[in-house]
């Protein structure tokens, strides 16, 4: 971190308006409970081991007796808020965790302990008060770990301006049921937080070895960029002694190096237990006058310099964190924002559950025309790079997909036999345009057996024609022999079908699982698939199983049966092949053989002819259009059409409410989520508001009703309020409607100025104007111009946006 000569050197000159709001900007933010939503705040930690001397830092600093000996039994954090008033105050209140319910929360918000004195504040007895608090709601008052904030507002008019975190002393040994590893656990959490500043408070009388605060900061600021070494107890040193010139070197960061340095402070004795802050002042000047301490300079030791010293070093800290900050909680709020868009609209009437049902069938029936077409224009469809539920989506393709491969299964692999007119001919192969469903199917299936024309007409179907020769002449063609080898060949058509329309009735129950899935949350989709999705799918896959078994039943069971006249046009082609073949000993074509004299058939043999007849006739009847049929009457008639219908609005009519109750209404997670969410993004944009506050504080000192007219310069001048502490209830004083007059612009404003710019409109319309009716409702921490200045503001805006679009300069 950089140097801080450039500074301010004296405490008086840090007690200026700008810095007093970013100090209040921050304690805002933390009252808004921004640090409870895992978003560092620029900060000043106290930390160090027991007896380290830590809470006589702090009572210097402060001017508030602290107890001199660490309470074992405290495991919370106290925040010390330090503000310079006329008055003396001294406020104690809790913060409570966001991670409390909101029973909870009401009830330790009621904690509050005030004080007129310095002398009247007893920081024990506070201790022990907010304890018992926040005990509430746990499963007993034992010591234990505890998330709650005290706060600590103390203002008077020898006070610096200066907010500090306290943490408990840090314990060595595991006693108390566990106190030890809790309280370590809390101060490693505030100090692994990159926007603490880490004041690690370290006695002279301990060796370093021996105080834990120095280990922990290896490991959790090992650059030490962000840490500043506090020595206690010098006084306790012998002079001229190798301890006292250690910690010297130490003091000159010399030994152990922080980017912040070090400061070295005197206790108070047990002699001056008594004495007052001033006399406690000049004891520790008169000794860092003498001894080798006088050889560090001033603004290194004493209180009086280490207030300076903190103060500059918070100012410099929260300056440079402020443009992250914003940019995280903006993010914060946009996260939040997207989570509970996600979650969609509330559903706790019967009307909501309804309408929520309605709505969502009809988004389905939606995309599911468009699925079906292949028109993939929804979100729905768009590629992931975080997983692929897109493919499943897009259901036409899916389906078109496992088609193409069911067709080239049929062709390469849905016969049994591989009938070639030589034993070293090839099997049918497709190019690889087809998608991976092919590979699949290809894998799946067995190939068929190949075989030689020659033997297989010979042998097997020679030998079914011997043993069915039917009454009449030897030489005819059996038809029941060209049906049995056709079954046989065809054996695999039932296993390949029906594989097929499981793979596609895979394809289309994935699409309806996503396309709910991407409607509503798990639950309702879980509780509508059981009561209705399944039993909508399941007709649907026993009408595609019945069609497939209608389709096989002609070329399982019946003989064979076909009128088509291409039938007899193929048959006469194979046969002129077949006599050419025989003739040449090679293949010939359709056009060398087509009007080849039939009588020349007969010089074959009587066998040899019929059963190549058979195995002709059984080709040629195997061409059929057993494919389409599957395709087209069976994935197509019975499992796509009218898909839309397995959740269409009429369903939701069908239903009683407490079926609808049932399904439509949110689980007790969600309306937990939804309520954190809600409270969340309700907190960070009151967070934001405070941050868009102090940016417009920080642009403009004039006072706030002159901001006012700045503002709104075309509002009537009476419509403005002056600025006024708030009351328990704010009625803004408006006088008369006056007559209506012709508008002027505003002198000093261009004609391209006549917007409100949105860091003043997000100011104006922010929804922390709600809370303007009653000042019990503000936080503690707005300062009354800021209360004032929002009212006024929230109520000017009302006015003049009913009354006219008004203007504001650029300059603002």
């Amino acid at each position: 971190m950089a140097p801080l000569a450039s500074e301010p050197d004296s405490l008086e000159q840090l007690q200026s308006a700008e810095q007093v709001a970013l100090l209040d900007v921050i304690d805002n933010l933390r009252y808004q409970g921004v640090g409870h939503y895992d978003i560092g705040l620029p900060q000043l930690i106290v930390c160090g081991d027991q007896s380290s001397g830590k809470s006589s830092v702090l009572e210097g600093l402060t001017r508030l007796r602290f107890p001199t000996k660490d309470i074992l039994c405290t495991t919370f954090a106290t925040e010390v808020v330090l503000r310079k008033e006329s008055e003396v105050k001294i406020e104690c209140t809790i913060n409570p965790s966001k991670k409390r319910n909101k029973a909870q929360q009401l009830e330790l918000k009621k904690f509050r302990h005030s004080f007129s004195s310095r002398e009247k504040f007893s920081l024990p007895f506070i201790h022990d008060e907010a304890r018992k608090s926040m005990s509430f709601g746990t499963a007993s008052e034992k010591t234990s770990f505890s998330e709650d904030i005290l706060q600590i507002r103390y203002t008077g008019p020898d006070v610096p301006s200066l907010t500090i975190v306290d943490l408990p002393g840090i314990i060595h040994t595991q006693i108390k049921g566990g106190d030890a590893e809790m309280v370590q656990n809390l101060v490693k959490g505030y100090m692994s937080d990159p926007k603490s500043i880490i004041l690690a408070v370290i006695t002279a009388t301990n060796d370093l070895a021996n105080q834990v605060v120095l280990e922990f900061i290896k490991e959790l600021d090992p650059s030490s960029s962000r840490t500043m070494g506090i020595i206690t107890k010098p006084d306790k040193l012998d002079r001229a002694s190798g301890s006292e010139s250690h910690f010297l070197r130490l003091a000159k960061n010399q030994d152990m190096p922080f980017d912040l340095g070090w400061h070295v402070v005197k206790n108070r004795s047990y002699e001056m237990s008594e004495a007052s802050a001033t006399e406690r002042d000049e004891s520790e000047k008169r000794f860092f006058a003498t001894g080798i301490w006088k050889s560090l300079s001033r603004s290194d030791v004493g209180i009086d310099s280490l207030r300076i010293k903190l103060s500059k070093c918070l100012l410099r800290h929260i300056r440079a964190e402020l443009p992250s900050l914003t940019t995280t909680i903006q993010d914060a709020i946009t996260a939040t924002e997207s989570s509970l868009k996600n979650l969609g609209d509330p559903r706790e009437s019967k009307d909501q559950q309804r309408t929520f049902l309605i709505l969502m069938a009809e988004t389905f029936q939606r995309i599911t025309s468009d699925a079906l077409r292949g028109n993939y224009g929804d979100p729905l469809f768009t590629p992931s790079v975080i997983d692929d539920k897109f493919k499943k989506a897009r259901l036409r393709t899916q389906i078109q997909n496992l088609n193409i491969a069911f067709a080239t299964a049929m062709y390469r692999k849905g016969h049994n036999w591989e009938i070639t007119d030589s034993k070293d001919s090839s099997p049918l192969v497709f190019d690889s345009l087809s998608s991976d469903a092919v590979q699949i199917y290809d894998t799946e299936i067995r190939a068929p057996y190949p075989v030689a024309r020659a033997s297989f007409v010979l042998e097997y179907i020679g030998a079914h024609v011997r043993g069915s020769r039917p009454a009449g002449l030897p030489s005819l063609v059996n038809s029941y022999v060209i049906g049995q080898i056709f079954k046989e060949q065809s054996s695999k058509w039932r296993d390949i079908a029906y594989g097929h329309l499981k793979e596609a009735f895979q394809a289309v129950k994935d699409y309806v699982e996503v396309g709910l899935e991407s409607l509503m949350d798990r639950r309702t989709y879980s509780l509508l698939k059981a009561t209705h999705i399944d039993a909508q799918l399941e007709k649907r896959q026993k009408a595609v199983e019945a069609k497939l078994d209608e389709l096989l039943v002609s070329y399982e069971k019946h003989d064979l049966i076909l009128y088509d006249p291409v039938f007899e046009a193929d048959i006469r082609d194979i046969r002129a092949r077949r006599h050419l073949r025989n003739k040449t000993g090679g293949v010939g074509s359709a056009a060398q053989t087509t009007d080849y004299p039939a009588h020349h058939l007969l010089t074959e043999s009587m066998d040899d002819f019929t059963n190549s007849e058979i195995l002709d006739l059984m080709q040629a009847y195997y061409k059929v259009i057993f494919i389409s049929n599957v395709t087209v009457l069976a994935i197509e008639n019975c499992l796509m059409t009218n898909l839309e219908k397995v959740f269409a609005p009429t369903l939701i009519s069908t239903m009683s409410q407490e079926e609808i109750h049932h399904i439509a209404s949110e689980s007790e997670e969600t309306r937990t989520t939804r309520t954190e969410l809600q409270q969340k993004l309700e907190d960070m944009k009151k967070s934001k508001l405070v941050l868009n506050l102090q940016a417009f504080d920080t642009r403009t000192s004039k006072p706030p009703h002159a901001v006012l007219r700045l503002l709104r310069p075309n509002c009537r001048e009476a419509m403005y309020t002056p600025a006024r502490p708030a009351t328990s209830t704010f009625t803004p004083q408006v006088s008369s409607p006056q007559p209506s007059r012709p508008r002027t612009p505003s002198p000093h404003l261009k004609p391209s100025e006549g917007k409100l710019t949105p860091l003043l409109r997000s100011i104006a319309t922010e929804e922390i104007q709600v809370n303007i009716r009653s000042r019990d409702q503000w936080p503690p921490l707005y300062s009354t111009s800021h209360r004032s200045y929002i009212a006024t503001l929230t109520y000017t805006q009302y006015i003049c946006d009913a009354d006219q679009e008004s203007s504001v300069p650029n300059s603002i």
